[in-house]
């Protein structure tokens, strides 16, 4: 197993350790946040350790933060963690499916009984949560959000930092403009 952090311990943190730990891929060294919060992992410190524990070795970090309100701070983290040398893999749960012609960009978080189907792109940073559905052609950009059991239906294109509510569902063919934020149980026709 590959060492790897987690950087930002709140509830978003919880689920993206959940799925590391389900995958086997890596083992959580610990987890960076302003303060120590309860857990069975180890608090490392505030992010101003992350490139101490880069240069002991550990090439691995996950963003643990969500979205609600945070996409520029996932940002700004992402930038500054590429810049240390980092690498944030795709954190998937192995109750997803994805489409082996989808395309997934690094550091997405893919959780509990998601899909993503055929020739979907999914870009960097993203978060497509439990049981959402990312349809056939569906183009996801960077810094999104995808909440729970979210139905995109097929080519829906969704804006870099658009937040999608849970239980809402995208009509095929329809666009979600970058910085939108579509209220949970919406259907946008």
């Amino acid at each position: 197993m590959v060492d790897i952090i987690i950087v930002g311990f709140g509830g978003h943190g919880k689920s993206v350790a959940d799925c590391i730990e389900r995958t086997k891929e890596y083992k959580i060294v610990g987890y960076t946040d302003i303060k120590p919060v309860s857990s069975e992992y180890n608090y490392l410190g505030t992010d101003d350790v992350l490139q101490y524990y880069f240069e002991k070795g550990i090439r691995y970090v996950a963003i643990g933060i969500g979205y609600m309100g945070k996409e520029r701070i996932r940002e700004r983290l992402y930038e500054k963690l590429k810049a240390i040398g980092y690498t944030l893999p795709v954190i998937k749960d192995p109750t997803s499916i994805i489409s082996n012609s989808a395309f997934i960009g690094e550091g997405t978080f893919i959780g509990k009984g998601a899909i993503i189907n055929a020739n979907s792109s999914v870009g960097k940073m993203v978060i497509i949560n439990t049981r959402a559905v990312v349809e056939h052609e569906c183009i996801v950009d960077d810094y999104s959000h995808i909440s729970v059991a979210t139905v995109l239906c097929g080519n829906v294109n969704v804006g870099k930092y658009a937040f999608v509510g849970a239980n809402s569902v995208v009509i095929q063919g329809r666009t979600i403009s970058e910085n939108t934020i579509v209220p949970a149980g919406t259907t946008i026709r």
